[in-house]
């Protein structure tokens, strides 16, 4: 095995350190305390994760006895095991990729039962797992912490710009800019000064996404199908037993599938219907779903072969206003009656509608006629500045 962190200026040679350096900007990464415990790190492919790993093993790697390991090179969760007991004096420890071995907690449980105290970093793709796996390990250090990795919402995506020395316009132009770019790094960097279609960026990430896919048995084709009617479907409730018709997969089981997976790779979300009374989801009826990020809708965009509309800005402005309230808010979704739809809702605390114009227009009567202490219609003019009150932890 390679201990190329013992290498004297071994950082100038690594490709995450590299690119990461020759980034038009910075993106600063939270503060990893000096302190023994276990932090997972989790977040979507091609946002940086690794690169923030081998950030802290270079800050650790300069007094500490370190260890660092791509877990996609481990074939087992005993291999993990055997790995883990070979590396017990190390102080520092950064696994990335973990939830590329199966029953990867078991291992790593044991490994912290059976006495390791130093500082144990993990990182992964798949949020249900490494969700999972991290809650079955509740007090095992006094230290330690989750982390979440996302794509740049607006406000870091513009500064972003700003650092590269970006001529950046007016905010509705540079809202549009987000909308065609995303919060990928990546994609940033590769749309630059003139706002290119990150084509390279599309194309990466689906590699990673469609590679996951295989790995877990699944079809690409499938896959792709099932972006391309989410695509279509974007702003509109929708059963899964009619994606299923409309792509041709025929079994709302197995979109019901695909559909988890995107979740779990962090480039999806479910949005239920709510009671405006109690709040309840109502999960009989149809859903909403929202990619994470606008290259994700563009991906989708591709396969389903769609043209640009005047529809198009309309959808990424609902989709980008869902992430950005989903990473403050908890408890919302929509609301739908005969008179009409009402984009986001807590109930009894707030409601959002969405028109991606100069103006509110076009107002439904559900969301005139809904009783709620604050009520904001999103427009061009104050799209993502005039916020909810009550965020997450609020009562």
């Amino acid at each position: 095995m390679d201990f190329f962190w013992e290498n004297p200026g071994w950082e100038s040679a690594d490709r995450h350190l590299r690119a990461l350096k020759a980034m038009p900007f910075l993106r600063p990464f939270p503060f990893i305390p000096e302190k023994e415990g276990l932090y997972v790190i989790r977040g979507p492919r091609q946002i940086g994760k690794s690169s923030w790993l081998k950030s802290i093993l270079s800050h650790f790697s300069k007094q500490h006895r370190c260890f660092f390991a791509s877990c996609e090179e481990v074939p087992s969760f005993a291999a993990l095991g055997e790995l883990l007991r070979s590396i017990k004096d190390r102080e520092v420890i950064c696994l990335d990729e973990i939830n590329f071995v199966e029953e990867w907690d078991r291992p790593v449980k044991h490994f912290i039962d059976s006495g390791y105290r130093g500082i144990l970093v993990l990182t992964g793709s798949h949020t249900l797992d490494l969700k999972r796996g991290a809650d079955r390990m509740p007090g095992r250090f006094d230290g330690g912490g989750e982390y979440l990795l996302l794509p740049m919402d607006f406000d870091e995506f513009a500064k972003a710009r700003l650092e590269a020395g970006w001529h950046c316009r007016d905010r509705v132009t540079e809202l549009s800019t987000y909308f065609k770019v995303g919060g990928f790094p990546a994609a940033i960097a590769e749309a630059g000064a003139s706002n290119k279609t990150p084509k390279k960026a599309l194309d990466t990430y689906w590699r990673w996404l469609s590679g996951d896919v295989t790995r877990l048995g699944k079809s690409e084709n499938i896959l792709s199908e099932v972006l391309a009617q989410l695509a279509r479907t974007i702003q509109t409730p929708v059963s899964l037993s009619t994606l299923a018709k409309r792509s041709g997969i025929g079994s709302h089981n197995t979109v019901a599938e695909y559909i988890e997976i995107l979740e779990s790779c962090f480039a999806l979300k479910s949005l239920y219907a709510v009671d405006p009374d109690t709040g309840a989801c109502r999960f009989r009826k149809e859903r909403k779903f929202y990619f994470t990020d606008p290259l994700i809708y563009w991906l989708g965009f591709k396969f389903a072969g769609l043209k640009i509309s005047d529809d198009t800005q309309s959808n990424l402005a609902e989709l980008v206003a869902h992430e950005h309230l989903s990473r403050r808010y908890e408890g919302f979704g929509y609301f739908q009656s005969r008179n009409g739809e009402v984009d986001f809702l807590s109930s009894k605390k707030w409601a959002i509608e969405v028109k991606w114009s100069p103006a509110a227009t076009n107002l439904s009567k559900a969301y005139l006629n809904i009783q709620v202490p604050e009520k904001t219609v999103w427009t061009q003019s104050n799209f993502l500045v005039e916020w909810p009150r009550l965020g997450k932890g609020d009562s």
